[in-house]
C-alpha cells in the first residue's frame, strides 16, 4: 500500500505535444516539492499530431509516475475525465488542463485546502490578474453569471475544470445523464445539486503559449451550446427530484437483475399516491423515502461483492466525513496516526477504536457533533433500548427517510403488498404532540394500517383487541415479540377465532425458538423476525427462505466480534454497528451491546438476495411487567416512557419478583426531582393499576445481564394466560 500514489492528476490532451514534457516536468517536481507520492495521468483524446509519442516517451521516462491513456478518436474533456479517474490508483485525484494555463505548482494549495478545511471538493479559480479582456473572457464572466443565478451559487469562477477532491467524488459527479456539448462547465454545479462542500481559493492563468484551443475561433457558437447545456443542467441539478444517497450513482455504473415479483397494479397506484402527499403526512422526512426505495429494490439483488464494493465506498464517504467535521473521530484518527485514505473498506475497520453509548452521552453536546450539520434537517432520538440507561443521539433526515424505506422494503419480504391491510401492537401515540399524532393517525389510513396500543392490554380489554384484528383482518401483522407472544397465548386458550394474516413481523425483544413455534401455531402463518435499535430502526430482517437475518447493507456495517476479533461462523460474538448514512452523528464501530451468531458469508442465501446475514439474536432479553386488575405491559413500555426523563434518571430498572407490585430500581440524574419521580408513579399506575404497590430503590448502579446489558425489566413471575384469560365474546 505504501508503494501506490496518494495524488492522481488527470490531464486530458488534443494537439498538446508541444505542451506534455513541460507538464510533466512540474506536476512531478510539484509531487518532490510537497513529499507526495504522486502520478500523472495523460489522456490522448484523439490527437492528429505528436501527442500519443510524447505521451509514450514521458510513460517510458517515467515508470510509475507518469500512466498514459489513448482515445483512437476525440471524446472531449470529460470522456477523458472518466478515462482517466479510472486508471487513476490514488484514492484523491485532480484534474487539470494540458495547456499550461492553470499552474501544476497550485496542485499543492489545492491539496493544503482539502486537508485543512472541511471540504469535499476543492476548485482553483482563474485569477482575473493578467488574462487579456476579449471575448472569450467576457463570455466566460457572463455565464459565470448565469450559473450562480441559476444554481443558486456564489462561486468567483464556476466553470473552471481545475478540481481536487477524492476519486469517487469525481466518479460520482461524472454519473451525469444528460447530452451535453461542455459538461465540464457543470461539475461544480453538480458538486453542489449532489450536496458536497466545497472551497474554492484563486490560482494564477497565463495565456497559452504552444498549441491551439479547440475553442479558438469558435467561442461564440461554443457559447451558444454552452446555453442549450444550461437548459439541460437546469433539469437534471435544479428541477428533477434526487436521491441524496450514493446508491443511485453506484447502481448507474453496476447492472442488476431485479428478481422482486412486480407489484399489482392496485399496489402500485396506492403506493403512488401514498407518496403524492406523503410531506403532509409526515414530520421531518420527506417524500424522497420513494428514492430510496427503489434503490433498495435494486440494491438487494447485487452481488456479494457488488455490494461489499458499495459498503465500501460509503464507508470511505464516511470516513472522510467524520475526519473533516467531527472534532471527537479527528483526534482520534490522528492519535492513532490515521487518516481518511488509510481505511479503503470494511478490511480497514480494525484500525479504528470501537465507540461505546458512554463515549456518546459524555461529548454529546461537545465534539461527536459535525460541524456542519443542518439542524433543521436532524432530529432527536431518545432510546433507553433494553438497558434500562436512557441515551439520546441526533440522526439525519436522511438517516431517517432511508430507514423507512428500508423498513418498506422488509415488508413486502413476508409476501405483504403496500396497500394491503395490516395491523400494528404498538405504542402508539406514547412520546407524540399533537400534530404528530395527528400525521400518525391519517398516515395509518392512507396506507391502511391499524394501530392497536400494545401498551393497554389487559384481561378485561383483550377480547376487544382480538375483536378488532379479526374484523380487520390484516394480511400483515406487524408488533413487539412480547406482544405476539402474550397474544397467542391468549388465543391458544380460546381456539380458532378467525384471526388468520398471511405474515407476522415481531421486533423489539428476542424471539426464542419456543416463542416463535407458539405464534406461528396460533396464528396459523409464520414469523419474520426483525432485529433494529432505535439509533437505527430495523438492522436486519428475515426473508421467506428464514436462513437468518438480512443485514441492511446498503445502510449498516455490522460486524460479530470475539475478542476483538470477527467470529468464526457458528460463534456468538458482540455486534459492532457502523452506520453509513448518518452524518450528524456517525455512528462508526458503535458497541450496541447485543450478541448475535455469525454466518458464513461465503454461503448465500436461498433467497438469491446479496445482502450479508446474522444469525439468532441474544441481547434484547425483556420482560412482561403485570399489573393488577388483570393488566401488563412489556419491558418496552418503560423504554418508550422513560427515554423522556434522561434528565432525572441516569439509569433504572423495574424488577417483579410478587404480584400486584414491582421495585423501581434508579439511579438519579443530574436534573433529578421527587416531582419527575411523582410524574413517573403516576404513569406508571395509570397503565398497572391505581393499587399497584411500587417500591422506589435508589442505587448507585444497576448490574449488568449475562448478555451485558443493563436489563430494563425483570419478572420471575410465572404467567397462566388460559387460566386468567376471560372468555372472548367475538
Amino acid at each position: 500500500m505504501d508503494d501506490l500514489p496518494e495524488l492522481s492528476v488527470i490531464a486530458p490532451c488534443f494537439n498538446e505535444e508541444l505542451n506534455v514534457a513541460e507538464l510533466a516536468r512540474r506536476v512531478l517536481a510539484t509531487f518532490a516539492r510537497g513529499g507526495l507520492r504522486g502520478e500523472l495521468v495523460l489522456v490522448d483524446d484523439g490527437s492528429t499530431d505528436g501527442t500519443r509519442a510524447a505521451i509514450e516517451a514521458l510513460v517510458a521516462a517515467h515508470p510509475g509516475a507518469v500512466t498514459g491513456c489513448y482515445h483512437p478518436t476525440n471524446r472531449g474533456i470529460t470522456g477523458a475525465w472518466k478515462t482517466g479517474v479510472s486508471a487513476a490508483r490514488a484514492p484523491i485525484v485532480a484534474v487539470i488542463d494540458a495547456d499550461l494555463q492553470y499552474q501544476p505548482e497550485d496542485l499543492l494549495r489545492l491539496w493544503r485546502a482539502l486537508f485543512e478545511h472541511s471540504v469535499d471538493v476543492v476548485q482553483g479559480w482563474r485569477s482575473a490578474m493578467g488574462r487579456e479582456r476579449d471575448a472569450r473572457y467576457r463570455l466566460s464572466r457572463g455565464f459565470n453569471a448565469l450559473l450562480n443565478g441559476t444554481f443558486g451559487m456564489r462561486l468567483q469562477d464556476n466553470k473552471s475544470g481545475f478540481v481536487m477532491c477524492a476519486k469517487e467524488v469525481l466518479e460520482d459527479l461524472l454519473t451525469y445523464r444528460g447530452n451535453y456539448h461542455y459538461w465540464q462547465s457543470f461539475i461544480m454545479v453538480a458538486a453542489h445539486a449532489k450536496g458536497y462542500s466545497y472551497k474554492e481559493i484563486e490560482t494564477l492563468f497565463e495565456a497559452r503559449r504552444a498549441g491551439k484551443s479547440f475553442l479558438d475561433g469558435t467561442a461564440y457558437r461554443a457559447a451558444a451550446r454552452s446555453l442549450v447545456d444550461l437548459g439541460k443542467a437546469t433539469w437534471e441539478y435544479r428541477l428533477e427530484r434526487r436521491s441524496p444517497d450514493a446508491t443511485e450513482q453506484f447502481l448507474r455504473r453496476h447492472a442488476v437483475i431485479h428478481r422482486s415479483p412486480r407489484r399489482s397494479t392496485r399496489s402500485r397506484l396506492h403506493l403512488q399516491a401514498y407518496f403524492k402527499v406523503f410531506d403532509q403526512t409526515h414530520w421531518v422526512i420527506t417524500r424522497d423515502v420513494e428514492r430510496y426505495l427503489e434503490s433498495l429494490d435494486a440494491t438487494q439483488w447485487l452481488q456479494p461483492s457488488e455490494l461489499r464494493e458499495l459498503q465500501d465506498e460509503k464507508l470511505r464517504r464516511l470516513i472522510r466525513h467524520a475526519y473533516r467535521n467531527v472534532p471527537y473521530y479527528r483526534e482520534r484518527l490522528q492519535r492513532a496516526k490515521l487518516r481518511p485514505e488509510d481505511i479503503r473498506g470494511q478490511a480497514d475497520l480494525y484500525k479504528l477504536p470501537l465507540l461505546s453509548k458512554e463515549e456518546i452521552r459524555e461529548r454529546l453536546y461537545f465534539d461527536i457533533l459535525s460541524e456542519n450539520h443542518d439542524k433543521s434537517q436532524v432530529l432527536k432520538v431518545t432510546t433507553s433500548g433494553s438497558t434500562g440507561e436512557p441515551f439520546v443521539c441526533f440522526v439525519d433526515r436522511a438517516q431517517l427517510e432511508f430507514r423507512w424505506a428500508a423498513t418498506l422494503r422488509s415488508q413486502e419480504w413476508t409476501g405483504y403488498s403496500f396497500g394491503d391491510r395490516c395491523a400494528r401492537l404498538w405504542h402508539q401515540t406514547l412520546g407524540m404532540n399533537r400534530e404528530q399524532i395527528v400525521k400518525e393517525r391519517l398516515d395509518a389510513v392512507l396506507s391502511r394500517r391499524l394501530h392497536i396500543p400494545v401498551f393497554e392490554m389487559s384481561d378485561k380489554n383483550l377480547a376487544a383487541m382480538v375483536a378488532k384484528l379479526v374484523a380487520w383482518q390484516p394480511v400483515l401483522l406487524d408488533g413487539y415479540a412480547e406482544a405476539l407472544d402474550f397474544l397467542a397465548h391468549w388465543l391458544k386458550g380460546h381456539g380458532e377465532l378467525g384471526l388468520r394474516p398471511k405474515a407476522l413481523m415481531s421486533s423489539a425483544q428476542t424471539l426464542p425458538a419456543a416463542s416463535r413455534a407458539l405464534i406461528e401455531e396460533s396464528f396459523g402463518c409464520k414469523v419474520f423476525d426483525k432485529y433494529g435499535a432505535r439509533e437505527f430502526s430495523g438492522l436486519a430482517y428475515e426473508c421467506d427462505a428464514h436462513e437468518g437475518h438480512h443485514v441492511v447493507g446498503e445502510g449498516y456495517i455490522l460486524e460479530i466480534l470475539r475478542n476483538g476479533e470477527p467470529a468464526a461462523p457458528g460463534e456468538r460474538g458482540e455486534v459492532v454497528v457502523t452506520d453509513l448514512n448518518n452524518t450528524c452523528l456517525p455512528f462508526i464501530r458503535y458497541r450496541i451491546g447485543d450478541l448475535a451468531i455469525a454466518m458464513d458469508a461465503t454461503n448465500p442465501c436461498r433467497c438469491g438476495r446479496g445482502l450479508p446475514r446474522l444469525g439468532d439474536i441474544e441481547g434484547r432479553v425483556q420482560a412482561i411487567i403485570q399489573g393488577t386488575d388483570g393488566r401488563y405491559v412489556p419491558g418496552t413500555f418503560f423504554a418508550h416512557y422513560l427515554k423522556e426523563f434522561d434528565h432525572a434518571l441516569s439509569r433504572y430498572q423495574v424488577v417483579q419478583q410478587e404480584r400486584g407490585a414491582i421495585r423501581f430500581r434508579i439511579v438519579k440524574g443530574g436534573r433529578y426531582s421527587e416531582e419527575a419521580l411523582q410524574e413517573i408513579l403516576a404513569t406508571f399506575r395509570h397503565y398497572l393499576g391505581a393499587d399497584l404497590k411500587i417500591e422506589v430503590e435508589h442505587v448507585d448502579n444497576v448490574e449488568l445481564g449475562r448478555t451485558g446489558k443493563r436489563l430494563a425489566s425483570v419478572s420471575t413471575l410465572p404467567v397462566d394466560f388460559q387460566a386468567a384469560a376471560p372468555v372472548a365474546r367475538l
